[in-house]
């Protein structure tokens, strides 16, 4: 029965292996299928953010649960020994003797031992791979099919979206990043405003809680509403970077900037080009050429007579400064600008003159036709003024000391601390001509983003390009933003061929003109205004400009901005605008007939 056993364990096993392909087939059709069902809803409902995390899972376990269900349902359906006999029979043509053998194997009666030995003989003979041969299941074009279908609806099939889920789901999408752009733009501009307001020594202002339940900052989640954020809180730090270049401090350094344009060559000497330095305003140059000098007279390469040149050089620049330290009359003609008799500027000059500031506090709360804001604007002038006068006899005093300390020997203790004296009084006036510089910088590049952000659309139609203009799309008409240029008529923008004329905004605003009075208070502004002109001429306008433009003629001659050519020309008729004034004023005492220009 051994032999019997052998061939009927192996037909039983390639019965096994022929039923699993059927199994195979079956599960692996199932599982395209709902693959296949799945896609069709994906695609149809706009169901892919939903699927898009579930399909590598599908992809990574259907096949195990397709091999994992083939085994299980092939281990359930396996046939039984006796039934894998009779399944050999029958193919083998054996004609039952295998099943029937197997049947009686335990009887000891001569004919059941006879049909035993007659099932060995057999079995001996049957080849079981002809009998059983490993063949595919009807059923293996179902499952191919099944995947070309899965495959055309995957990569063919729009994205129907009957339920509009993927369009919000991108519109969404779009929102976030439109808010990361914005908020990285944004960042972006802070960071060059930082490094900017450290220059000027100003801190970034923080947005003002407007009331209750309004100090919130803008949602985090609202491009329009960042960038209305942003255009705020630069819109705030713009006004105080305006008030911070109208302020004290700024009026001081364009005070000692006038008083040193005042300053006259001192002769010929080693500071020529110190005081040419001195007089532009430019306190940098004039340290460094200050510091060359000193080395000069410190490794003995200056001669006598050029120690000598320095020396005088520094008491008649000393002298001017001291002068310069004790005129009244540029702040005098300011206060006038502002719209002040010449009596009264002339009494609050003397008084911002005073070492006691309170007598010009007390002179400008006296006058009752003043505002409060001109009587701050006007004692802020005079401390600038005072403040800078300071500045002018400290330089002074220190360029005094400086020429006293110099002997044949060279430069004595006492000279020293006045050069010293002098670098430190330069070194200030360039730091503060250094920070007001930082301000002008910083002023700009806030009112450019400020620009630039007025000026980008915030409709969502469009996006600005950084220089206000918005590409616009076509479409629809809408009212658009005049503050931005577009390419169509609808959305945010001009259009070209369209010109609208305002934005719908929450209000309106409406120019009305008040009925005022006057009532004889001082003049805060004037402007050029084109109509009937007033007989007479303004004889220390007229001076004033004659003087400056003067001034700067020189400073051009000498600067070989002007050619050489037209020197003589440019030299002629300044002199003759000169004797103008001279004659104006009733003074008869000739002029030269051109500009000073330093030798």
């Amino acid at each position: 029965m051994s032999e019997v056993r052998r061939v009927v364990r192996k037909a039983g096993w390639r019965l096994v292996l022929i039923d699993s392909f059927r199994v195979l087939a079956i599960a692996l059709t199932a599982a395209l299928a709902l693959a296949l069902l799945a896609r069709l809803v994906e695609r149809t409902f706009g169901l892919g953010d939903t699927f898009t995390a579930v399909w590598p899972r599908v992809l990574l376990w259907a096949p195990v649960a397709v091999i994992a269900a083939t085994i299980i349902t092939t281990f359930i359906r396996r046939k039984k020994t006796l039934a894998v006999a009779q399944e050999l029979d029958k193919r083998a043509g054996l004609k039952e003797a295998l099943s029937t053998a197997l049947y009686i194997e335990r009887a000891q009666d001569p004919w059941s031992q006879n049909v035993l030995r007659e099932a060995q003989r057999l079995a001996a003979g049957v080849k079981v791979g002809r009998a059983i041969p490993l063949e595919a299941p009807r059923l293996w074009p179902v499952p191919v099919f099944t995947g070309m279908a899965l495959a055309l609806v995957w990569f063919a099939m729009p994205n129907l979206d009957l339920l509009g889920v993927t369009e919000e789901k991108q519109a969404v999408v779009k929102k976030q990043e439109a808010v990361q752009a914005v908020k990285a733009d944004i960042q972006t501009r802070e960071n060059e405003l930082k490094k900017l307001l450290e220059k000027a020594k100003v801190t970034m202002v923080e947005e003002p809680a407007e009331a209750e339940g309004q100090d919130r900052k803008p949602e985090e989640n609202d491009p329009e509403a960042l960038r209305r954020g942003a255009v705020k809180k630069l819109t705030a730090l713009t006004e105080k970077l305006q008030s911070e270049k109208e302020g004290e401090k700024a009026a001081q350094a364009e005070a000692i900037k006038q008083a040193m344009q005042q300053l006259k060559q001192p002769g010929q000497g080693p500071l020529n080009d110190f005081t040419r330095a001195l007089s532009k305003g430019d306190f940098n140059k004039a340290s460094e050429l200050l510091k060359q000098v000193q080395e000069q007279m410190a490794d003995g390469s200056m001669s006598p007579e050029q120690q000598q040149q320095t020396k005088q050089q520094l008491e008649n620049l000393a002298k001017q400064l001291e002068k310069l330290a004790q005129d009244q009359q540029q702040l005098q003609k300011k206060l006038e600008q502002q719209g002040l008799d010449k009596k009264t500027a002339q009494e609050l000059a003397q008084k911002a003159a005073s070492a006691n500031p309170e007598d010009l506090k007390k002179a400008l709360e006296a006058m009752k036709n003043m505002t409060d804001e001109q009587k701050k604007q006007m004692m802020e002038m005079a401390k600038a003024a005072q403040q800078a006068q300071s500045q002018c006899q400290n330089m002074g005093q220190a360029m005094s000391k400086a020429a006293q300390g110099m002997t044949q020997q060279g430069l004595q203790q006492d000279g020293m601390e006045g050069m010293e004296q002098l670098a430190s009084e330069l070194s200030q006036a360039e730091m503060m001509q250094n920070d007001m510089q930082s301000l002008d910088a910083a002023l700009e590049e806030a009112k450019k983003q400020l620009a630039d952000m007025a000026g980008e659309c915030m409709g969502g139609d469009c996006q600005g390009d950084g220089k206000g203009m918005g590409k616009g799309k076509t479409g629809k008409f809408r009212e658009g933003t005049s503050q931005a240029m577009g390419n169509g008529t609808g959305g945010a923008g001009h259009g070209n061929g369209a010109s609208p004329e305002s934005s719908p905004v929450d209000y309106t605003t409406e120019k009305v003109k008040a009925n005022v009075k006057n009532t004889g208070g001082p003049i805060i502004g004037s402007r050029l205004v084109y109509g009937e002109q007033v007989r007479g001429e303004s004889v220390a306008e007229f001076s004033d400009v004659v003087e400056s433009s003067r001034a700067e003629a020189a400073e051009a001659l000498e600067g070989q901005t002007i050619p050489r050519e037209y020197h003589d020309a440019v030299k002629t008729y300044f002199g003759r605008l000169q004797e103008k004034v001279k004659k104006d004023k009733g003074e008869s005492k000739p002029v030269s007939a051109e500009p000073t220009v330093p030798k």
